[in-house]
């Protein structure tokens, strides 16, 4: 029999033994048993196991119980491994009896004895109740250590500055807003702009509690997960109004995670130690979305009342914080929007407030909105100018346009863009409809008009309609300008010296140049496409005739003109080869010409266009700022010469192709009408603006009067362009231009009348100081033009005395070369040589004069002497009233004397 050890029984042992040796059993040993095979000596004293019942089979190292080694126990069964120990029959898995021996894997380790758990009892679990108060308890400690986190962060972290989109405000130059950028419709009130009303809406409606926390409120908290759990969703947000700011403010998103929320608490805490809570609430009126595309109080006040927001009502205020709750939700739906206003009263009314009564009077006012404004139309083209240009001209604020809050001052007159406005609608009752092109109405309609001292830009329409079109043809499109590009080429021969007396003779003429190798011939608007008669330039330019203009071309060359147009304002290319240029072939937009009558009202100094006049940030640092660029490109003397001659379109007495479109005050000007009427322009100016009007279909459809009949300047733009300046410059003093000193007036010999009967005619003109003609008749026969004109008419012209003279080579006879002996010289005074005045002239010898001494045009020539027919030119306009025909222009009938 072994002997005894130290547990009491096989069953005993077993069941106390319940942890193997593992790794404990292979460290330590017993004192008395011996080992078994793999194991050292266990512990304790040897006891026998009778039966040699197996191990329990539970895994080597760690028993059931947690914590607790195999073989921590007297008489613990040995690891798997053990097998019978010489003193008695061991477990197979080997055990530390007092006998038995470790197997391998474990000897027997010391301990103290374990009490034993009855058999079949369990153990008790909490109560739900004290789960929850052990959850409640941990969630306070970690609520309590994140805020202290969060304050600790806080204290140490920078409050970021805040990024609030606002929008771009654009104003007139008068300081009228015209349009507002923006991604978020904002302006930022300040704290004295806010009434006390609105105030104490918000604080009811979104956060009673605003001035009693400090950035969190548990009640609001509490109450809103209690609801939201009762409702199984969420109905009801516990943030106060710096939780909302912070969210709003620096942009953060909805998402649930534990980095926003810490994000958002850190801001919270920030905001709540920086700020007063008076501060925050200003903050947050400016920041909060009201529905419609209101950010803030000031836009919404203006938005659905129309009014400042420091004259809203008590109604008003509760209405607008009614609203942040669901802005695109209560302003379409009236019947809510009153039942959450009056809602928001009563509850002024139970905070204290305000007075039960007052909350009774401002419930029983009826709730009315503001309809949704339409679309700002309000020079929708220019401001689309405005963008544009600030992209060129300050590139780097281009991608804050929309959120940056910027002031743009522009050079717009709002007056004189109504006025632009007004005068392009009438549109439609001048010309015949044309369909669409491309969905876009036909024909369509440009004008821009530009103080000529500056360049400062006061009006501009792009088209018809920016919705349906936004193409802004003021800028944007090239056309051909026909005649009215006529003002450089004259500007170009009268800088040349040449005088306005100049005669050149309308007839049939032939340049190199045509197509398929035929000769250029240039025609003019009439039976046989010629005047068949001498005019100088400022009948020329009256009546807007072609040939005469082709043949001045030809004299100066096109590369000259084109030279002096582009240092006058033109940018677009323009031929240097054609004569056509004289007629208008290169295109350019109404900019540009625009601009290059400026030149010429600005009496030589060119402008740069600008539409902006200084960007300021929303702090009033200014940005950029422009100022008018002027370059003298022009002597005054020249430029007041070509405006002088311009007059004369507005004159009857010419027969000038604008004379229906005088505007009650000085004014000069140009028609233009291309081929078939597809482009018809009108440009004028006084000293104070210039315009610049065009008419066309974008297909290059021919332009028609409501009767049928081709369109010409005079007929349509020409009439946009009078209603307008008459509008534009109502109410303002008439002026004119001051003449330069190196002008002069005085008479010279000239050619008129018909080819038939060509005549010598005395006028009284403006000339170039020391440029004046020498006065006689005879110097004008040495000018190989004219006798090239003569040789072609076949005739000598009758001459102011019946003395014939010798001929000139070529020429016939030519009586009475020389004036009468009194005829006033050059300046003005008795002619050296005397004789007759030309004032005594018999009838149909002289020339006739205006109530103000000056020379009537047509000269001497009686009613059947002629020179009068139709007249015009494809690239320019033509006389309304006249005979239509292909290819027309604006010529008008040369007048009669």
């Amino acid at each position: 029999m072994a002997p005894r050890g130290g547990s009491r029984d096989d069953g005993t042992n077993r069941r106390r033994g319940r942890r193997g040796a593992g790794d404990h059993g292979r460290r330590g040993g017993g004192e008395t048993g011996t080992a078994g095979p793999g194991g050292p000596p266990g512990t304790g004293n040897p006891e026998p196991n009778p039966a040699g019942d197996p191990a329990p089979a539970y895994p080597a190292g760690r028993s059931r119980r947690r914590g607790t080694p195999y073989g921590n126990r007297p008489g613990g069964w040995a690891g798997p491994a053990g097998g019978p120990s010489p003193g008695g029959e061991g477990p197979p898995a080997g055990g530390t009896g007092g006998a038995g021996a470790s197997g391998p894997g474990g000897g027997a380790g010391g301990g103290e004895p374990e009490r034993r758990r009855r058999p079949g009892r369990r153990r008790r679990r909490p109560s739900l109740a004290r789960r929850v108060a052990r959850w409640a308890a941990l969630a306070v400690v970690a609520l309590a250590l994140a805020g202290a986190g969060v304050v600790a962060f806080a204290a140490v972290t920078p409050l970021p500055k805040p990024d609030v989109p606002q929008a771009t405000v654009i104003y007139d130059s008068q300081g009228r807003v015209v349009a507002s950028l923006y991604r978020q419709n904002r302006q930022l009130a300040r704290p004295e702009e806010i009434p006390e009303s609105l105030r104490q809406a918000v604080v009811a409606a979104e956060d009673a509690r605003f001035y009693r926390h400090h950035g969190f409120d548990p009640v609001a908290i509490g109450r809103a997960a209690l609801h939201n759990l009762e409702a199984g969703r969420i109905v009801e947000g516990g943030s106060s109004i710096t939780q909302q700011l912070a969210r709003t403010l620096y942009d953060l998103s909805l998402e649930r995670t534990f980095g926003r929320k810490f994000r958002e608490a850190l801001l919270t805490v920030k905001l709540e130690t920086r700020y007063s809570k008076d501060e925050i609430l200003t903050m947050y009126l400016n920041q909060v979305y009201f529905g419609r595309g209101a950010y803030g109080a000031k836009v919404a006040a203006r938005e659905y009342f129309g009014k400042p927001l420091d004259q809203l009502t008590l109604a008003e205020s509760a209405t607008l914080a009614a609203f942040i709750r669901g802005p695109e939700i209560y302003w379409r739906q009236p019947e809510r929007a009153k039942g959450r206003r009056d809602w928001v009263l009563s509850r002024m009314a139970e905070l204290g407030m305000i007075t039960p009564e007052q909350a009774r009077r401002a419930q029983a006012q009826p709730l009315v909105l503001r309809p949704p404004d339409e679309p700002d139309t309000r020079a929708p083209y220019f401001v689309d100018y405005v963008r544009d240009r600030l992209g060129a001209e300050v590139p780097e604020l281009a991608g804050q346009l929309y959120t940056g809050g910027f002031r743009i001052y522009t050079t717009l007159d709002l007056d004189m863009q109504q006025a632009a406005e007004a005068a392009v609608a009438r549109l439609d009752e001048l010309v015949a409809p044309l369909g669409a092109y491309r969905g876009v109405p036909q024909p369509q309609v440009a004008l821009v008009a530009l103080d000529p001292a500056t360049g400062a830009i006061r009006a501009m329409v792009g088209g018809r309609d920016f919705a349906t079109t936004p193409l802004n043809r003021a800028v944007q499109a090239r056309r051909q300008p026909g005649s009215a590009f006529k003002p450089f080429l004259y500007t170009a021969v009268l800088a040349a010296a040449e005088p306005i007396t100049s005669p050149v003779a309308c007839r049939l003429r032939q340049y190199p140049g045509g197509e398929r190798g035929e000769p250029y011939t240039p025609r003019d608007y009439g039976r046989d496409g010629y005047h068949n008669a001498f005019l100088d330039i400022r009948q020329a330019v009256a009546i807007s005739d072609n040939v005469v203009a082709v043949e001045w071309m030809n004299r100066m060359k096109p590369s000259r003109v084109a030279a002096l147009a582009r240092r006058m304002g033109i940018t677009s290319p323009l031929t240097t080869q054609h004569l056509t240029l004289a007629l208008g072939e290169s295109e350019v937009t109404p900019l540009e010409l625009a601009r290059g009558y400026a030149t010429l009202a600005n009496l030589g100094q060119r402008v740069d266009p600008f539409a902006i006049l200084r960007v300021e940030d929303r702090d009033g640092t200014v940005l950029f700022r422009q100022a008018p660029r002027l370059e003298r490109v022009l002597a005054p003397e020249v430029a007041w010469l070509v405006t002088d001659v311009l007059k004369s379109v507005f004159d009857p007495a010419y027969g000038g192709t604008g004379r229906a479109l005088a505007i009650g005050r000085p004014a000069a000007g140009k028609t233009g009408t291309t081929d078939a009427s597809r482009d018809v322009w009108f440009v004028g100016y006084t000293p104070d603006l210039v315009a610049a009007v065009w008419v066309g279909s974008d297909d290059f459809q021919p332009v028609l009067l409501p009767g049928g009949a081709g369109a010409t300047g005079s007929s349509t733009a020409g009439r946009i362009w009078q209603a307008f300046m008459r509008a534009a410059l109502d109410g303002r003093p008439a002026r004119d231009w001051a003449r330069p000193d190196g002008v002069v007036r005085a008479s010279a010999c000239t050619l008129t009348g018909s080819l038939d009967d060509p005549r010598f005619q005395w006028r009284e003109e403006w000339f170039l100081a020391g440029h004046v003609p020498p006065p006689n008749c005879l110097a004008l026969l040495q000018d190989p033009y004219v006798r090239e004109d003569l040789a072609a008419a076949g005739r000598a012209p009758r001459g102011l005395l019946p003395v014939p003279l010798p001929s000139l080579p070529g020429l016939p006879g030519l009586p009475g070369l020389m004036p009468p002996e009194t005829a006033p010289g050059p300046d003005g005074g008795a002619n050296p040589e005397g004789g007759a005045a030309p004032g005594d002239l018999e009838p149909g010898e002289g020339q006739s004069r205006d109530q103000d001494g000056r020379a009537v045009p047509g000269g001497g020539a009686g009613p059947g002497d002629g020179g009068a027919g139709g007249g015009g030119d494809p690239g320019g306009g033509r006389d309304d009233a006249a005979e239509a025909a292909p290819d027309a222009g604006d010529a008008s009938p040369i007048p009669p004397p």
